[in-house]
């Protein structure tokens, strides 16, 4: 897990935009996120991992070695609406998988100030359930 975000970190300072308008920012954010699963997919780490046969939602890294799912949300403006749909995607890519494929880490990464405010706004019952009923644990990582 280590390397997957220190992979991310060196490429998000590389590429990082700190001024621009919303198209300039928007092609960062995809070369950051090209390049970062260019770097660390191999073995039985995968990209863009499809949640289900229904829709082309996708995951953006999934390490099947360790059944942990890997979402960044580059910019660290509105973090909370990016991880509960990233959350979402990880609780119904479960449900088309066996007890042993399922991912039981989400680890969400993005800038401090996002993941300073999501940590402030996830509630503790509601991690206390995701561990009980889902058997899925939350990482959130700072870039």
């Amino acid at each position: 897990m280590q390397m997957i975000i220190e992979s991310l970190r060196t490429i998000h300072k590389k590429h990082r935009l700190q001024d621009g308008d919303v198209s300039s920012h928007t092609k960062s954010a995809q070369l950051i996120t090209s390049q970062w699963q260019q770097a660390v997919c191999k073995n039985k780490i995968e990209p863009e991992v499809r949640v289900s046969p229904e829709n082309n939602e996708r995951i953006d890294i999934v390490d099947y070695g360790e059944n942990i799912a890997y979402e960044l949300k580059v910019s660290g403006k509105n973090t909370h609406h990016e991880f509960y749909k990233d959350l979402i995607k990880v609780l119904t890519y479960n449900e088309y998988q066996e007890t042993q494929n399922k991912i039981t880490k989400l680890v969400f990464i993005s800038e401090q100030d996002g993941i300073k405010s999501l940590s402030a706004r996830l509630d503790s019952k509601f991690i206390q359930m995701l561990s009980a009923n889902h058997k899925l644990s939350i990482e959130l990582v700072s870039i």
